[in-house]
């Protein structure tokens, strides 16, 4: 009986083994090349709760900590950017926001985590670290000026200095912290920008301060970076700001600039910009058109500020981990890296677009497919045509599980109100729309792009505003579309001309739609991309 039994089971096996041998040769062709799998497209729709851990590699960020206020610079020697930021460790600890620094060529990508300025101990005027800036001396040596903060002493902040002789290891220099002026908040003393003056021939630095209860620019200047001698501050390009913070300014083709980002505005916090002839002033918003224009995006923009390479501008700022405004009506301090490249117009306005490295890097084609819609839909393979109906009509697509490119082309001569949703798995209940609102008629009263928070109670619907940008309208309507998502993180780009930053947590790894809440859009060329 064993040995019978021994025989069924050594039978059993040959016909086993011979199935598998014939599956594994009907899967060869005649080179004994693999036949490729054939793609798979996921097509539930069930919500995915995801909880983010890690590193950012287009949208930078460390494997552990934040990104706040970056500071960068470009250095000729090596053909790179130093993308100095404050360290956010966000653990609780005694102190924190050390200077650390990453780099880039392209900022389509980042190398290297290292620290730059360490804080000093928390009985120190270093026991927290802020914003500053680099430029480096005729000698080849590099300062860095940034800001000493603790709270527990007066004055609070300090302007202080550090030098380098190889980018990437600093000496402080405790003699050169100086303190603000008399007549100046000295508890409000910040975020040092140094740039060189040709019309002075001699160095500019700018420091953020308060008089009389209305935001300035303390200015300074010096021949050599060490010694400096109190000017006019600059007081004439925003009258109501309480306090402006990240000062940057730079020459860009026979126009001045000066970027600085605002606490206190109704559009919470956000980065803005003003144009001059003279680093002087008097400096103005861009007016052309189709309005005035002040700044780069929205308030997922924060803390911006510049460095260029001599052929383009890049300006870099902080993503908040935070979704929405705190009773404070401020978002989170410090996320990820966004940067956009600046591009100038012939009024001088600044248009901010998608960086080419961060464009070209996602180059590997996705499938991709419409797993539902609502209302009258119709088209395949990237062309579709949504109309609208009693309500919204939407064309639902598959989630994507990696960072990606979403490119196409709106028509929207038909529709003022449509959009894309993102977090759609589900019953909807709860989802966040980047919504085109073509109109006047709006909040802003001006054509915008919104974030909103569309949430289905038992008792109705509710709808929040999180964020929002305005939205330059072509005569044409048509609307070409970039959106660049890793994680959390979503940024827009449309024709070129306006970004558009947001935080949303569900979007990513769960089904997403295009929308039109009245008349009906034509959407042509859509494609899905990824890294290789």
């Amino acid at each position: 009986m064993f040995l019978f039994k021994k025989y069924q089971m050594k039978l059993a096996y040959s016909i086993l083994s011979a199935f598998l041998l014939f599956l594994s040769c009907t899967s060869c062709d005649g080179n004994d090349n693999v036949t490729p799998e054939i793609p798979q497209i996921d097509t539930t729709t069930t919500l995915r709760s995801v909880t983010e851990s890690g590193g950012y590699a287009t949208f930078y960020k460390p494997q552990t900590g934040f990104v706040g206020d970056p500071m960068p610079y470009y250095n000729e020697a090596d053909k790179t950017f130093y993308l100095f930021y404050l360290q956010d460790w966000r653990n609780g600890g005694a102190t924190d926001h050390p200077i650390y620094c990453t780099k880039t060529t392209s900022y389509g990508s980042f190398a290297g985590f290292f620290e730059a300025i360490p804080c000093g101990t928390s009985s120190s005027q270093e026991q927290f670290l802020g914003t500053g800036s680099f430029i480096k001396a005729a000698n080849g040596k590099l300062y860095g000026f940034y800001t000493g903060h603790n709270g527990n002493l007066y004055p609070a902040e300090k302007v202080m200095m550090a030098t380098s002789t190889d980018m990437t290891t600093f000496t402080k220099i405790p003699t050169a912290t100086f303190e603000a002026p008399d007549g100046y908040d000295k508890n409000n003393f910040r975020d040092p920008c140094v740039y060189y003056d040709p019309t002075r021939s001699a160095y500019v630095l700018l420091v953020t301060s308060i008089k009389d209860g209305k935001g300035v620019l303390i200015r300074y200047t010096s021949p050599d970076l060490q010694n400096w001698s109190l000017i006019s501050p600059l007081t004439d390009f925003d009258s109501d700001a309480q306090i402006l913070e990240c000062p940057d300014i730079f020459k860009m083709g026979n126009k001045w600039y000066l970027v600085f980002s605002r606490i206190n505005r109704d559009e919470h916090r956000k980065t803005f910009y003003r144009i001059s002839d003279s680093p002087d002033g008097p400096w103005v918003r861009c007016e052309d058109a189709t309005g005035h224009h002040e700044t780069f995006d929205g308030l997922y923009l924060y803390a911006g500020k510049t460095a260029s390479d001599g052929n383009n501008r890049y300006v870099s700022g902080w993503c908040s981990t935070g979704q929405q405004v705190n009773g404070s009506n401020e978002l989170d301090w410090a996320g990820s890296l966004i940067t956009h490249k600046l591009v100038q117009q012939s009024n001088g306005r600044l248009y901010p677009t998608i960086p080419d490295a961060v464009d070209q890097k996602f180059s590997k084609a996705v499938d991709f497919a419409k797993i539902k819609s609502q209302g009258n839909v119709t088209g395949s393979n990237g062309d579709y045509q949504i109309t609208a109906g009693s309500g919204r009509s939407y064309a639902m697509f598959n989630r994507n599980t990696s960072p990606v490119k979403i490119s196409m082309q709106i028509d929207a001569t038909q529709s003022n109100k449509f959009g894309f949703s993102f977090g759609a798995g589900g019953n909807m209940s709860e989802i966040y729309s980047v919504t085109f609102d073509l109109t006047s008629t709006n909040k802003w009263a001006m054509p915008s792009v919104f974030l909103y928070k569309e949430s289905n109670y038992s008792t109705g619907s509710y709808v929040s505003e999180l964020n929002f940008t305005p939205l330059l309208v072509p005569d044409n309507k048509v609307f070409n579309v970039k959106i660049i998502i890793e994680k959390s993180v979503c940024v827009l780009y449309v024709n070129d001309n306006v970004a558009f930053t947001n935080r949303i947590y569900k979007m990513d790894q769960n089904p997403w739609t295009i929308f039109t809440d009245n008349g009906y859009v034509n959407v042509a060329n859509m494609t899905i991309k990824k890294i290789p």
